[in-house]
């Protein structure tokens, strides 16, 4: 299985992606994203502090795959153009704001933003462990 990122994901989002089995995953258009693609495979891991640079032991880790990429100039304008669907998990409101608890406007407006709509392919079955499920 060849992944093409490992990114950390605060247990929130990631509980949120493990119960829906799909998200928006939100991020800032920076360099480090340049390759990913449709049809990626990226692992995200539990990352509990926010700024953790690796994942802890007791992480969960998820295997997504990316279906769809979205990009603008502002988190508002990507969310306005995301599918219906998306309003199902969070208003508009909601999301700005938790977004600005890690990118400022000023940032925002610097690199532009980026959506990545995943699914989840694998998750580990328990922390502690490496081993995954389908």
């Amino acid at each position: 299985m060849d992944i093409k990122k490992h990114i950390q994901l605060t247990p929130e989002p990631l509980e949120a992606l493990i119960n829906n089995g799909e998200s928006i995953d939100f991020r800032l258009d920076e360099p480090a994203w340049e390759g990913v693609v449709v049809g990626d495979l990226i692992e995200f891991w539990e990352d509990f502090s926010g700024w953790d640079m690796e994942p802890q032991l007791q992480s969960r880790k998820v295997i997504v795959k990316v279906v769809e990429i979205f990009r603008a100039a502002s988190f508002s304008e990507l969310i306005d153009t995301l599918p219906d669907s998306f309003s199902q998990y969070a208003t508009k409101e909601d999301t700005i704001t938790s977004l600005r608890q890690w990118w400022t406007v000023e940032r925002e407006q610097q690199m532009g933003v980026l959506g990545w709509r995943v699914e989840v392919i694998l998750m580990n079955e328990k922390p502690y462990t490496n081993g995954y499920k389908l």
